[in-house]
């Protein structure tokens, strides 16, 4: 399960481009660290909404062998 869900990414991200706040205010108010949030934005800015979703997969054990 991912800490974030996408709309808290989303909305984080769009305060930010949209010039509303700074990283810092952001990271602060959201509990975020400067890390994530930097990476949320380059991956928006590269892949859209599609780069804020999580690639994880839950492999049954008999596909995993």
């Amino acid at each position: 399960m991912t800490k974030y869900t996408i709309d808290e990414k989303s909305n984080a991200v769009l305060e930010y481009l949209k010039g509303k706040k700074n990283h810092k205010s952001i990271t602060q108010e959201r509990n975020v660290g400067l890390s994530p949030l930097k990476s949320w934005v380059a991956r928006y800015l590269k892949h859209g909404m599609e780069g804020l979703v999580s690639p994880y997969t839950n492999y049954t054990l008999p596909f995993k062998l």
